[in-house]
């Protein structure tokens, strides 16, 4: 739905390889995504670099919020997925949208790069510690299904222990359903690859170490949470990992795998959890969905 990024983060190439942010006109989504449920698509994902920002370069009085009411509206769209929020653009209106949406999943990929206000700020992130988690608190007052996922940035320049005890600490009251965790790597072209302080590799692989440990915990016990529930599962064909079975994702997008036939591709069916592991979940086909 657009293209580049205005935001300048310190450690990021993207702006200056892809240029400023560039929205598509919004008709033309609507009228690509009705030809692609005509089609027999179910399920979209609108792709952005910051899709919180999408309107704010065009003529018409449209954001991003509103472009999801568009497409709300396409008879035959039964699922609409978007990434990536950044946390410093997403307003009370995007929330307020998302909980009385019927077609938008509840998952929500929420970038926070780190829980340390003072790395933050040298990554030019737009925000700090407590602004995100007033952030995490009012998402999930307002969508309690919701499915948080992240991405974080370890051993930034000048992170110090204190800063990566932040960044646990963080992790540790949101319990994010799941998480990307990166190492700091230098960028040539950004700030962030002239900073002075660069933290050395093996306090890096530590922390990422500890990091990783405590995430898959959470993660984990997400996934338990889920064993007796019936989920509505859209079937992506045969697993990667287990040609004997099929997989598809729920709607807070949990990868399940279980037991039926192939032609249930592109299918919406009702799948019990019955066990689970750090990557999936297992389960049973209750029954088929109104489409098959």
């Amino acid at each position: 739905i657009m293209y580049g990024c205005n935001n300048f983060c310190t450690y990021c190439i993207v702006p200056y390889v892809r240029g400023r942010e560039r929205s598509r006109n919004q008709h033309d989504i609507v009228n690509e995504i009705n030809n692609m449920v005509g089609q027999g698509v179910k399920e979209v994902t609108l792709l952005g670099q910051n899709v919180n920002s999408y309107g704010k370069d065009l003529d018409s009085d449209i954001d991003f919020s509103d472009l999801l009411v568009m497409l709300e509206n396409i008879e035959g769209l039964e699922r609409i997925r978007f990434m990536t929020s950044h946390p410093r653009d997403f307003s009370d209106k995007l929330i307020s949208t998302l909980s009385g949406s019927k077609k938008v999943c509840e998952h929500i990929h929420l970038p926070v790069q780190s829980g340390s206000s003072t790395i933050l700020k040298h990554m030019n992130r737009g925000y700090d510690r407590e602004d995100y988690l007033r952030l995490v608190h009012k998402i999930k007052g307002s969508i309690p299904a919701v499915s948080l996922t992240t991405d974080i940035i370890i051993g930034f320049p000048g992170e110090n222990e204190k800063d990566f005890l932040d960044t646990m600490d963080l992790v540790r009251q949101v319990k994010f359903d799941g998480g990307f965790v990166f190492v700091y790597n230098k960028r040539s072209g950004t700030p962030a690859a002239k900073m002075s302080q660069q933290v050395p590799d093996e306090i890096k692989s530590k922390r990422i170490q500890e990091l990783i440990a405590m995430q898959n915990e959470f993660t984990l016990e997400s996934n338990e949470r889920e064993v007796g529930k019936v989920h509505e599962v859209l079937v992506e064909g045969k697993s990667k990992s287990r040609d004997d079975r099929l997989s598809g994702r729920t709607r807070s997008n949990k990868l399940v795998m279980f037991d039926g036939d192939e032609d249930l591709t592109g299918k919406l069916v009702a799948v019990k959890i019955t066990d689970f592991g750090l990557t999936h979940l297992g389960g049973e086909l209750v029954f088929l969905s109104k489409d098959h």
